[in-house]
């Protein structure tokens, strides 16, 4: 759970800092707001592509993202643990959308289910 926090702190922070500068371009800005949104949510791994980096999960509501729950794919991010995402498995995970896509940028184990 620290490392959704502080994730979520870091993504905060950079994007108060990047937006303190009024010199940048349009859709520097809308990147910087497609970047903000985050959900949190208990997840169940249908498949995963370790090659690709992507996987099928169900997922809770994302509000935050304007989603229900639903089954689909998402990106992991480079500096997420692939090794969480074994099919059958309840995660916690923290999602962003980035240049469109949705991408999964922290993730644990969610010690709820049980």
């Amino acid at each position: 759970m620290i490392t959704l926090l502080a994730t979520s702190l870091l993504l905060a922070t950079a994007s108060a800092d990047h937006h303190g500068n009024h010199d940048h371009h349009g859709g520097h800005a809308m990147a910087d707001a497609e970047t903000m949104a985050q959900s949190i949510v208990s997840a169940d791994v249908r498949t995963v592509d370790t090659e690709a980096r992507t996987t099928l999960l169900r997922h809770e509501a994302m509000p935050e993202l304007g989603m229900g729950a639903m089954v689909m794919p998402f990106a992991i991010h480079e500096r997420v643990d692939i090794a969480l995402f074994q099919p059958g498995a309840a995660l916690m995970v923290t999602v962003t959308r980035r240049d469109g896509e949705l991408v999964v940028i922290a993730a644990e184990v969610d010690e709820s289910v049980g």
